[in-house]
């Protein structure tokens, strides 16, 4: 392994390092921002349900009135039942007012319907609220969880980059842009070992993608002290020793 290649390979052991560091991070912020979108949809469920709750409040209040209305003309209607005179008007007030109490049967039913449902959707909203308070303590948890992590890793961090930038020192300026690159995109690991897959064949794969590596590659890696990229995954290949040996 050439000179370019064993300063990758320090390289690489800071990056990963880092990386690792990072992701444990980064972990903590992506549950935070999970946690953040659940009790955000318990909100939007919280406030449909109260909107569908005034809507059965605002019937149940038409619904009283209309019925309270109804109930002050069955009494008018038994007033002037009591003062008929002839059999026909007896006749027709009673139907009219035995209607308008039949009427009121079915809105009273209707009424104890809706207050049943008020009542039932008034449990649900205060369970899901119950629910959203857990939430947001679990939240503040996370959250505090997440400064402690970052408390904690800062040093490290610092440390880690000083180490990196020393480590990038030995590297020639473009192997270090193509690291670079090649490291952003796959969580720090920008290398990858070349392996033989058959022992009675030059046939070699990239560890990396599992994908094949040509007999070229491999060639260009053993006489070439520069980053030769897997053709799939785009990491830095490499050979080990025992592999390098075998390639002949």
């Amino acid at each position: 392994m050439g000179a370019t290649l064993d300063a990758l390979h320090r390289l690489q052991e800071v990056e990963l390092q880092i990386a690792e560091v990072q992701q444990r991070i980064d972990r903590k912020h992506r549950g935070i921002t999970k946690q953040e979108k659940r009790i955000a949809e318990q909100d939007a469920m919280i406030s449909n349900k109260r909107a569908a709750l005034r809507t059965d409040q605002m019937e149940a209040d038409r619904l009283d009135v209309d019925m309270k209305a109804r109930e002050a003309e069955i009494a008018k209607l038994r007033q002037v039942l009591n003062a008929a005179k002839t059999n026909k008007e007896y006749s027709a007030v009673l139907t009219q007012l035995n209607t308008n109490k039949a009427n009121n049967s079915k809105v009273e039913e209707r009424l104890l319907t809706i207050f049943s449902q008020l009542e039932a959707k008034r449990k649900e909203i205060a369970l899901i609220e119950e629910e959203r308070t857990n939430e947001v303590a679990k939240l503040d948890r996370l959250q505090a969880t997440l400064l402690e992590t970052e408390g904690e890793s800062k040093e490290r961090l610092t440390q880690l980059r000083a180490e990196r930038d020393l480590a990038a020192t030995t590297v020639p300026a473009t192997a270090l842009n193509v690291f670079t690159r090649v490291a952003n995109k796959n969580e720090g690991e920008a290398l990858a070992l070349v392996f033989r897959t058959n022992p009675k064949r030059r046939e070699y794969a990239c560890e990396g993608c599992n994908m094949s590596v040509t007999l070229e590659q491999v060639n260009t890696i053993m006489s070439r002290d520069e980053p030769v990229l897997c053709n799939t995954c785009g990491r830095i290949l490499y050979l080990d020793s025992p592999t390098a040996s075998r390639t002949h």
